[in-house]
């Protein structure tokens, strides 16, 4: 048959789209500072590209268009919450880390769109096995760094004491990715074929991928999948009142069932058998955190209710709602950028109108991907099934965690071939003259032009901003080793590439803020002017507030500091950091009655912090009270290591 559209198609093209796509998920940035947000946006632009390339061709690759309406009724809502916002420009660019602003959120979108277009269709069984095959072959050097960080080892590089996250950076993510490639692996992995040994060792990798993560969103992904394959099966074999003759589909016994669920759950007990994943999963403290990090984030959603706090606002925002028990548990000095539940996400960032597009958005997407898989046979309805309990274990994962680069974009991506052959079912007749229009050839070239314009003008905005982070950590490099003409030369070559990136100036300014804190005037003029610029773009950050005081400490401008201190305290009550800096300016002052009551709330804030209790004893001493001078400092010794800092900044 004549291709309908009579343009040229790169049949590659899709197969293409959907390697760059899965290969994403290994792509990270070597040396820079956040190494893993960019890389992963530059990589899925490039796999956007790859699908314009397929041309019109493909009949049914298409979103349903309830879906295509909340979405342009969910990017209106948040227009409006960035535009509305304290810092607008900050909300539409985006925030650090993950910077999901509107070229984000509309590379988000696109990856739905894509998902739709290359694995909808009429050759869709073929590109669904690309996409398995894929998500396998990338599983497997995924679960070898993941084993290789579980046992101590940075074979990416980073800190020995932090949670690794391979090349997701976050471990959290990795989890995520590997509840979501198993998923999708776990059905087709049971069926025979020359790619099974393939598929069956990648949803191994997956499910260890998960386990290692030490996540408990990632052990609650896994659960979902395993209910939503379980009961897609069972119900699968159930006979149709049209038919009771035997189906493929039904060629997936009990017995496969039994190997389906008790894979996963087997894998799934690994945690017990891991010393990190165990002790992760069984630390009590950061299940009271993240309730405590709810409620208050529900405080503030009561007081921001109908547009929330705009797009990468809350990082800001938060610092205002921190209770003393938070200050307790936590410190309170590194303010989180998410609440860590995409409900809550979507409440904070467009208000109560995002929440239920939202919510609206998921209950679309699981009707409609039932009534497809109710639809299909065979082989193809194992591979809707995997589909969707990978997109319900991203969701129910997401219950406690946060989207970003790393993981959003292959769950749109899973979520849009899940969605897209409900079109090619009930589009042959009764087609309007507008849906003829839309298919006609003209409108599809006009389509296609937009699609790589807007690819190409992404890749100009990303790229930049991919390489962006080499000089941010060489500046970062540069200042804690007190070159600071080099560190200031490379932050300012980082702000060429970024110059609508009001956090570069933020993590330059508190990077200088660290020599600053030591005395060094130089350092203390570069955090002010740096403190200054991010201010300018987003006034309410108590981050930057703080690096500008510890700049106007250090090059002697005291009472600028105070003043300083004071907004950020009234705003801020519960962040010890600001009462530390501004004990020491109260003693700058000649007020140490003041200063010793700031550095005793801070104390009390930070039980576990020694920074309060140092700076304490050494004002104790200069007023003469060397016996308080001297049990306060034991108290320091007790809770800290050898050559702490005196000075801890967020990020």
């Amino acid at each position: 048959m004549k291709n309908p559209v009579g343009a040229r198609t790169f049949t590659w093209a899709p197969s293409l789209a959907i390697c760059v796509m899965v290969g994403s998920l290994l792509a990270f940035l070597p040396g820079g500072l956040f190494r893993f947000a960019w890389a992963k946006v530059v990589v899925v632009l490039i796999a956007l590209g790859a699908g314009l390339l397929a041309g019109r061709a493909n009949q049914g690759g298409r979103l349903p268009p309830s879906t295509m309406i909340l979405l342009g009724a969910g990017s209106i809502v948040l227009l409006l919450a960035a535009l509305l916002s304290p810092s607008p420009a900050a909300a539409l660019f985006g925030r650090w880390p993950r910077y999901e602003g509107a070229v984000v959120l509309a590379v988000y979108a696109a990856t739905l769109v894509l998902g739709a277009k290359v694995l909808g269709g009429t050759d869709s069984t073929s590109r669904w096995q690309v996409l398995h095959r894929a998500l396998a072959l990338a599983s497997i050097p995924l679960a070898m760094i993941c084993i290789l960080e579980s046992a101590g080892l940075r074979p990416l590089g980073g800190a020995a004491d932090l949670r690794p996250g391979a090349t997701l950076g976050n471990a959290s993510d990795q989890g995520l990715v590997g509840v979501m490639i198993a998923g999708a692996l776990a059905l087709p992995s049971l069926q025979p074929g020359k790619s099974s040994w393939l598929l069956r060792t990648g949803c191994a990798a997956a499910v260890l991928i998960a386990v290692l993560s030490g996540s408990r969103a990632a052990l609650l992904g896994l659960v979902a999948v395993v209910c939503v394959c379980t009961l897609g099966v069972f119900l699968a074999r159930r006979p149709g009142k049209q038919s009771r003759k035997r189906t493929p589909t039904q060629g997936l016994t009990w017995n496969g069932m039994a190997i389906a669920g008790g894979s996963l759950a087997g894998l799934a007990l690994l945690v017990v058998l891991i010393p990190g994943a165990r002790d992760r999963l069984f630390y009590g403290d950061t299940v009271t955190g993240r309730w405590l990090l709810w409620q208050q984030t529900l405080e503030m959603a009561w007081e921001h209710p109908w547009f929330g706090v705009g797009p990468g606002g809350f990082v800001d925002v938060f610092p205002g709602y921190q209770t003393q028990q938070w200050a307790e548990q936590t410190g309170g000095d590194f303010p989180p950028d998410s609440p860590h539940s995409w409900l809550l996400q979507a409440l904070l960032a467009g208000g109560i109108p995002l929440l239920l597009l939202a919510v609206l958005l998921a209950v679309s997407t699981i009707r409609t991907a039932v009534i497809r898989i109710r639809s299909a046979e065979g082989t193809q309805r194992n591979t809707l099934i995997g589909a969707l309990a990978a997109v319900v274990g991203y969701g129910v994962g997401l219950l406690t965690g946060f989207t970003s680069p790393g993981t959003t974009p292959l769950a749109a991506f899973i979520c849009g071939g899940l969605l897209a052959t409900t079109v090619a079912a009930s589009t042959q007749s009764h087609t309007s003259r507008l849906r003829q229009w839309f298919q006609s050839p003209p409108a599809r070239t006009a389509a296609t032009a937009a699609g790589a314009l807007a690819v190409v003008g992404g890749l100009i905005f990303a790229v930049p901003a991919a390489v962006a982070e080499w000089p941010m950590a060489a500046g970062v490099s540069a200042a804690g080793n007190g070159d600071l003409a080099q560190a200031q030369r490379h932050f300012q070559a980082a702000q060429a590439l970024r110059p609508w990136d009001s956090d570069t100036a933020l993590l330059a300014a508190q990077a200088f803020a660290g020599p600053a804190a030591e005395g060094d005037p130089e350092a203390a003029a570069r955090a002010v002017e740096w403190a200054k610029v991010s201010l300018a773009r987003t006034p309410d950050s108590v981050e930057a507030g703080l690096a500008l005081s510890i700049g106007y400490l250090n090059s002697g401008d005291i009472p600028a500091a105070k003043q300083q201190l004071d907004e950020l305290v009234q705003r801020a009550p519960y962040t010890s950091a600001l009462y530390v800096q501004r004990g020491i300016a109260w003693f700058g002052l000649g007020q140490p009655e003041q200063s010793i009551a700031d550095l005793q709330t801070a104390a009390a804030q930070s039980p576990d912090s020694p920074v309060p209790w140092q700076v304490l004893a050494r004002v104790y001493q200069r007023v003469g009270q060397d016996g308080k001078a001297a049990q306060t400092q034991e108290q320091a010794d007790r809770l800290s290591a050898p050559q702490i800092s005196l000075q801890e900044f967020p990020k």
